[in-house]
């Protein structure tokens, strides 16, 4: 095969047609998979009613992907079990597609080492009065709860949300570490009201790394959730736009390593960074 549609196998389109044409039959063949079960036991595992789960059984059968083993039970074959395990992130992803929508487009390509699947639970998390402060506000409220911060991003950090930081790493709750642009903290340096309040920052403990190149994408890692949020062109604009939220654990342990891995090629900076007097 080279990929054109003319070639695609009718008898396959046919099987993923008749998968995806019943939840019942996607829940049946995933519980067959997990284990062997009874119908009775397949009926109260899966909410199906016993007479579609004994049609569906049976029609799993015919096409191969489900058997009755010696004890009576029914099982997952080794097809059934392949095509399950395939289909169930094909399914997933498209869950994921259908929440995120265009702000799929905001996930980094060339650094996404795991599948959309792992997507499928996240969230956009729209303002409900369509005011962008929202954001910002729903973000100072993650770190005012958190424990350990982590950002990786060109943009430049609200106002509210350094001020939030800069109370937790006093404080000692929160330990806090950002991998950002040089142009970004150029600007943070430059501008007096931010300066001396990332200077707190720094001298607080906190860990600032500078990167002298292009970040791929903007993400924060509050605790157990993952926000990523749009580039936009104009790399030093603050942004109030929405974010997608994640809780998935795939996700959050991909979003570490991708800050670990340019933090790596970063520069950790000195206290005395953002003071006046610095070049």
């Amino acid at each position: 095969m080279n990929g054109g549609e003319s070639e695609v196998p009718a008898q396959a389109l046919e099987d993923v047609a008749y998968l995806t044409r019943s939840a019942n039959r996607v829940k049946i063949l995933g519980a067959l998979t997990d284990r062997s079960a009874s119908r009775r036991e397949l009926a109260e595992i899966t909410g199906t009613s016993r007479t579609t789960l004994d049609r569906i059984v049976n029609e799993l059968e015919d096409r191969g992907w489900a058997e009755r083993t010696p004890d009576g039970t029914y099982t997952a074959t080794p097809e059934g079990t392949r095509l399950q395990r395939q289909f169930r992130p094909f399914l997933e992803s498209v869950v994921a597609v259908r929440n995120l929508g265009k702000t799929v487009e905001w996930l980094p390509t060339e650094e996404l080492t795991i599948g959309l699947e792992h997507f499928a639970d996240a969230i956009v998390q729209r303002p409900e009065g369509d005011d962008p402060v929202e954001t910002i506000d729903l973000m100072v409220e993650m770190v005012e709860e958190a424990t350990r911060h982590r950002a990786f991003t060109h943009l430049v950090p609200p106002e509210p949300l350094s001020e939030a930081i800069l109370e937790g790493v006093e404080s000692g709750r929160l330990t806090a570490e950002g991998v950002l642009t040089t142009g970004s903290l150029d600007f943070l340096r430059e501008t007096p009201r931010r300066r001396g309040r990332w200077a707190s920052i720094v001298e607080a403990g906190a860990g600032l790394y500078q990167y002298d190149g292009e970040i791929p994408c903007n993400l924060w890692i509050m605790d157990e959730n993952v926000l990523i949020k749009k580039s936009r062109p104009e790399p030093f604009a603050e942004a109030y736009g929405v974010p997608i939220i994640s809780r998935d654990e795939d996700v959050r342990s991909w979003a570490n390593q991708l800050i670990d891995t340019y933090r790596a090629e970063a520069t950790r900076l000195e206290p005395g960074y953002f003071a006046e007097s610095a070049p």
